[in-house]
């Protein structure tokens, strides 16, 4: 096998019409994804907090998150019928008060609900062609066309992909800017030219606008750029001091693209007059609402410090790390922490949640990388990416406090995709390994549509498919409130089932959502009941009673359907 090459001619027309067709096929999973669910726990705060931004300007609601996606969900709502209901709104000493808006906006907007929120749903499909576009042109890059191919096509039927690309959180948008980000870097790392340097920039900003955990990515890409030219930088060579300005200007222009999605408001306000919360930034143990906030920089001489980033961006920081030094409640292998986690929840929460034909490529392109060394500049070409991966999660990790959500290592996803067109590379010359690449993308493809549309709950075959899930994971995992649509319709389809109760997840009742049953408690009576598989292991133990009856039907893959006869409560 000879070198990747480092030019690479244009992809075949061939390839390219099947790319498109990727794409085309990739959005209307997603278009349909997005109308056939209810909106999700968190997705019901970040709607408002979008439509906020256009009407009031303010950022601090979600500001944990910060706001590039939600200000683009929120964009066609503007122009709809509906009700917006700002009375709880508050930007008060760190209180998050998005909760009780997104609240009062469901109750606002019932009948409309599945309307509005799937068109904010339609707006993020783009960020997700980003990734695939990006995995297929670093994968054909890297090594060959059908490479590209194979990366783009383990992207556009990801169950991961599909089920919370569908969504108008922020986490896919996440994964695709910083993937394109790092390609950009990369492009011009190996071309070191001012168009190059501006586009990297551009992405960077746009990378840190979706997620806050890309704050990484400057520190780290400056240690590379130091690292991979410290012989020139200590001779001064022309060359470099063109790059190490060029490298700047791709820092002042991430910078000001970050500042720019806050509508730079905030900067330059010096560190002292920070109000903060969490332990990290105060040194003391606080509650938003109730302490007085802290700032253990205020009589250092760091507190004169001019932060030259918007103040929200860092309160929300502060605000999402305070949740971790909390805690919370976390499910995993069939046992209930509160609070506390695993260091392995992500290694096995990963492994249940991708496909297995994903893991087979994923596995023979390491193999490909160990084993052959001319391929192994693969690796080093994709480092402004995978690298900084790798540190987050292995903070992720070693932070067991918040171990509820997969989704926070989704960033590792494209990884495997990109191993999976180095696997194929190399396979593609021997014939019988050709076929077996072949199957494995086929394997990946069948096991993901035979869950579609409920991909948010997909778990793959290793552990019996989203059947089981309940017995590894829960919440986002498995069961965020997307079902409520189908539990309409089951109880229209079965007038019989009276009375009903149900509970479902998160900070609204099935009732906010329309869905007029009476909510279930920890007291039975005989009757139906429909309960969340996630509720079900709540450390509450409200529904520890129902482990021990077999439910007479399931909808989706979320909520357990149960008849409560007097004999049965005679048993207990």
């Amino acid at each position: 096998m000879t070198d990747t090459p480092e030019h690479h001619p244009e992809p075949h027309s061939q390839n390219r019409y099947i790319v498109v067709g990727l794409m085309v096929l990739h959005s209307l999973l997603l278009g349909w994804n997005g109308f056939r669910h209810s909106p999700t726990e968190d997705e019901i705060a970040h709607l408002p907090a979008g439509i906020a931004i256009w009407r009031m300007g303010a950022t601090d609601l979600y500001r944990v998150n910060p706001p590039l996606v939600r200000t683009v969900a929120a964009l066609p709502v503007l122009f709809t019928n509906h009700k917006e209901d700002w009375s709880r709104y508050a930007n008060y000493r760190g209180l998050r008060s998005e909760w009780h808006v997104g609240r009062d906006f469901l109750l606002a907007n019932q009948d409309r609900t599945t309307w509005l929120f799937a068109l904010a749903r339609w707006m993020c499909i783009p960020f997700s062609l980003l990734g695939l576009w990006t995995c297929w042109q670093w994968g054909r890059e890297l090594t060959s066309d059908q490479g590209g191919l194979i990366a783009a096509t383990l992207w556009t039927f990801s169950p991961n992909i599909l089920g919370h690309g569908a969504l108008i959180t922020p986490d896919i948008a996440a994964v695709s800017i910083g993937l394109f980000a790092a390609y950009r870097f990369e492009k011009w790392s190996e071309h070191p030219q001012l168009p190059n340097a501006f586009f990297a920039g551009i992405a960077l900003g746009a990378a840190m606008l979706t997620k806050s955990y890309w704050i990484f990515l400057p520190g780290i890409w400056t240690a590379m750029f130091l690292f991979r030219n410290a012989r020139a930088l200590i001779t001064l060579a022309t060359l470099t001091r063109n790059q190490l300005a060029q490298f700047v200007f791709l820092l002042f222009v991430s910078l000001n693209i970050l500042c720019l999605g806050y509508g730079n408001r905030g900067l330059f306000i010096p560190l002292k007059d920070y109000e903060f919360y969490s332990e990290t930034l105060t040194g003391k143990t606080l509650t938003p609402g109730y302490d007085l906030p802290g700032n253990r920089f205020a009589d250092s001489p760091l507190g004169k410090f001019p932060v030259p980033v918007p103040k929200d961006f860092i309160t929300g920081i502060d605000l999402q790390k305070l949740d971790f030094e909390r805690g919370h409640w976390a499910y995993l292998l069939g046992v209930t922490k509160t609070p506390g986690g695993w260091w392995y929840y992500y290694v096995v929460g990963l492994f249940v949640k991708v496909p297995l034909g994903t893991w087979l490529l994923a596995s023979g392109g390491l193999y490909v990388i160990i084993r052959y060394k001319r391929v192994q500049h693969a690796l080093l070409k994709t480092a402004a990416y995978w690298l900084p991966v790798v540190i987050l999660f292995v903070i992720a990790s070693l932070n067991t406090g918040m171990n509820r959500h997969v989704r926070y290592v989704f960033p590792l996803l494209p990884c495997l995709y990109l191993l999976g067109a180095v696997c194929f590379f190399q396979f593609e010359k021997t014939q019988r390994r050709r076929r077996m690449a072949i199957i494995a993308v086929g394997l990946t493809i069948i096991s993901s549509l035979s869950v579609y549309p409920h991909s948010l709950s997909f778990f793959n075959a290793a552990v019996g498919g989203p059947l089981y899930g309940d017995r590894y994971l829960a919440d986002s995992n498995l069961d965020w409130g997307q079902d409520n649509l189908y539990l309409q319709e089951w109880l229209t389809d079965h007038p019989d089932a009276r009375p009903v109760r149900g509970s479902g997840i998160g900070y609204c009742s099935l009732k906010d959502y329309g869905i007029n049953i009476e909510s279930a408690s920890g007291e039975r009576t005989p009757g139906w009941y429909v309960i969340s598989r996630s509720a079900m292991h709540n450390p509450n133990g409200l529904f520890d009673q129902f482990k021990m009856l077999t439910p007479v039907d399931r909808i989706g893959f979320t909520y357990n359907v149960y008849e409560v006869s007097s004999k049965d409560l005679r048993k207990d």
